[in-house]
């Protein structure tokens, strides 16, 4: 019996390790599956929080091309609540941000208060603004850095809640950064005429931000907005020689915005003669006259030419030398007011005394 007894303990002491063994690899399939099974999960989620992502981002960039800055920037938000660094929302928003202070605008009711409107936004885009600026280099931190000085400047001209020159000292860094940053030198050339700064000075960083040929229709906005009714000399003839470079070069320029300008440079009702004369030189004649049409000037009367521009064609022959092409011109005119009252013939009986004047002194000679 004893014998028996050993014999099966041997047997078990061989068994042993084949029994163990055999348990180690149940488990080690065991934790496989389960590794597997983590793999899968960790795979399932990564794809469904990727196309959650696609979707807020096709919803967010849909938002900004309509226009609806404040609601892609949310949009962008929502991406970074659950991953921070998620670089395509963080560049996108930051990109928006941007176009948004671009395009900054508030529609109040009468009972509404556009400045009170107006903080709370400029508060969402500025710390946008400034985290992007910490992770940006080179142009694109000019780029940030000029934005933000334009939200300043919205935040002391809308939200009225800003004074000083934060606005200038961001353009200035932004123009350090990169000299001929477009956004800077627009930015900074537009503030420098609406706060009466060096007016030779703007037009220069106008100039070069429109050499840059980027946010050409941006650029242009600032141009034509500091210009269009600047009360100082040589404001006019900028602002005719950007128009006329603007028929050349086919760019558009909204209904309204044409009025103004024709109102402010060549209506001789509102105008004076040293401000018209400014207008009417600062380009070559024919380049003028074709610009004054493109600005929207439609014939009058049955003859197919209004008396204002029949007046203008005057003044340009008057301006290019051909005195007596004009005197006639202005005759014919003076014929046809003879019996209306007004600025306009007053310009025209004085335009007829000074050449007459003229033309009695050559011949006297």
């Amino acid at each position: 019996m004893e014998e028996q007894i050993q014999r099966a303990e041997q047997v078990a002491k061989k068994d042993w390790p084949v029994v163990m063994s055999w348990v180690g690899g149940i488990t080690a399939l065991i934790g496989l599956f389960a590794s597997l099974g983590g793999g899968v999960a960790w795979f399932v989620n990564h794809h469904r929080q990727k196309t959650e992502f696609q979707g807020k981002m096709a919803l967010a960039e849909t938002q900004a091309k309509q226009g609806e800055y404040q609601a892609a920037v949310q949009s962008y938000g929502e991406i970074l609540k659950i991953d921070p660094a998620y670089q395509p929302a963080l560049d996108q928003q930051l990109s928006t941000a941007m176009n948004w202070v671009e395009d900054f605008h508030v529609r109040a009711r009468e009972d509404q208060n556009a400045a009170d409107m107006a903080a709370p936004a400029l508060d969402q885009v500025m710390a946008i603004l400034d985290a992007g600026l910490t992770r940006s280099k080179g142009s694109q931190a000019a780029d940030v850095q000029a934005h933000i000085g334009w939200a300043h400047w919205l935040n002391q001209h809308i939200a009225e809640r800003e004074f000083g020159s934060v606005a200038e000292q961001n353009f200035r860094a932004a123009l350090v950064a990169d000299p001929s940053n477009v956004y800077a030198n627009a930015m900074q050339g537009n503030w420098m005429l609406q706060s009466s700064g060096n007016f030779h000075q703007a037009i220069q960083h106008l100039n070069t931000a429109l050499a840059t040929g980027k946010a050409r229709a941006f650029v242009r906005r600032l141009q034509l907005g500091g210009l269009l009714y600047l009360d100082q000399q040589g404001a006019r003839a900028e602002l005719v020689k950007a128009v006329n470079d603007m028929r050349k070069l086919c760019e558009p320029l909204g209904e309204e915005q044409r009025r103004r300008i024709l109102g402010f440079c060549f209506d001789p009702v509102v105008v004076d003669y040293a401000q018209l004369t400014e207008s009417l030189s600062a380009v070559p004649p024919d380049e003028t006259g074709q610009t004054y049409i493109w600005l929207g000037d439609l014939p009058a009367d049955a003859a197919g030419i209004s008396a204002v521009h029949a007046f203008l064609t005057a003044n340009l022959l008057e301006l290019s030398g051909k005195k007596k092409e004009s005197l006639e011109k202005y005759r014919l005119l003076q014929q046809q007011l003879q019996s209306q009252s007004g600025s306009l013939k007053n310009h025209v009986d004085a335009a007829i005394a000074r050449l007459s004047d003229s033309e009695r002194a050559r011949s006297s000679r």
